[in-house]
């Protein structure tokens, strides 16, 4: 009895596994799918200040991208 109850068992599962359809490899799914992840992105900023002939100006620089943001800009 455990022997037909076993094969039964083993007979659907490979049935099942015959059921599902295999995807195909396709380059332009993965491109497409490249282009739909999304990806977070935050920049880090620091603010610096000068004094220029009695003139307050700041200048952005960012930190993750590792250069200047803005130019010197009157305050």
């Amino acid at each position: 009895m455990k022997k037909r109850i076993l094969v039964c068992l083993l007979a659907g599962l490979m049935l099942l596994s015959l059921a599902t359809p295999a995807m195909a490899y396709s380059p332009e799914l993965e491109v497409q799918q490249a282009y739909e992840e999304v990806v977070p992105f935050t920049e880090y900023t620091r603010i610096y200040w000068r004094n220029l002939n009695g003139v307050l100006q700041f200048r952005v620089w960012g930190i993750t991208s590792g250069r200047w943001l803005t130019d010197w800009i009157n305050f």
